[in-house]
């Protein structure tokens, strides 16, 4: 910047300066590099976008309405009428069919009224492992089942709840509890811990002989050992 320009008997900071002179101010409201448009949803909730290929889902409060989009070249951002957020989607490219499903509002919605999960158009979308699931828990634990699984995709995804429940049917657990236990003994982040070093001066330990008789004796008495 200190060195002369090769036309002017200026450096080229100086220069520099009377450009800036000549530039215009920036704008006071950012760009915004979307599109926006309004799509009607299906009965259950979803939308289309590329003549069809490429669907979308919003949430059971949304089924037959309108709704806002807000379309940029990653997201698609799916708000009500009053432009108040309802779910963002990565944005599908491509000329093959596609969808893209956001199950948390689902998920949510129907773990409040469970008794008409086999009712709605929810069940019927739902993978066939978990509609399985579902079918094989009893009343009174579905609703708490669909909250666990509500919890778990809100957390890590809807993904990670499906392969939990993948997992309770393969150990035919259909109690939230063991639900919960599933996903944390797949998805806890349990920190490995580096291998004990091996220090000569540790001393060596003999086997004890272990006389198992006397324990007969107290399983024959029933546990309790007279005085």
């Amino acid at each position: 910047m200190d060195r002369e320009h090769y036309h002017y008997d200026q450096t080229i900071l100086e220069r520099f300066g009377e450009d800036k002179k000549a530039l215009l101010p920036l704008p006071d409201v950012a760009f915004d590099p979307a599109r926006y448009e309004t799509v009607l949803t299906d009965k259950w909730g979803r939308f289309t976008l590329k003549k069809g290929k490429h669907e979308y889902s919003t949430s059971p409060d949304h089924v037959c309405t309108n709704v806002w989009l807000k379309i940029t070249s990653r997201q698609v951002q799916v708000m009500d009428m009053q432009h108040r957020p309802i779910v963002t989607h990565r944005r599908l490219y491509g000329d093959q069919k596609q969808s893209s499903m956001e199950w948390l509002p689902y998920l949510t919605a129907i773990s409040r009224k469970p008794r008409s999960l086999f009712n709605s158009g929810i069940y019927d979308m739902m993978p066939k492992n978990m509609q399985r699931y579902m079918k094989s828990c009893g009343s009174t634990d579905r609703g708490a089942i669909l909250k666990v699984l509500a919890e778990l995709t809100g957390r890590t995804g809807f993904d990670s709840a499906l392969q939990t429940v993948n997992q309770a049917i393969l150990y035919q657990v259909k109690d939230p509890d063991s639900l919960k236990n599933l996903y944390r003994r797949l998805y806890a982040d349990v920190p490995e811990l580096p291998p004990m070093p091996f220090q000569s001066g540790v001393p060596t330990l003999e086997q004890m002989p272990v006389d198992l008789a006397s324990y007969d004796i107290l399983l024959q008495k029933g546990g309790v050992a007279n005085g």
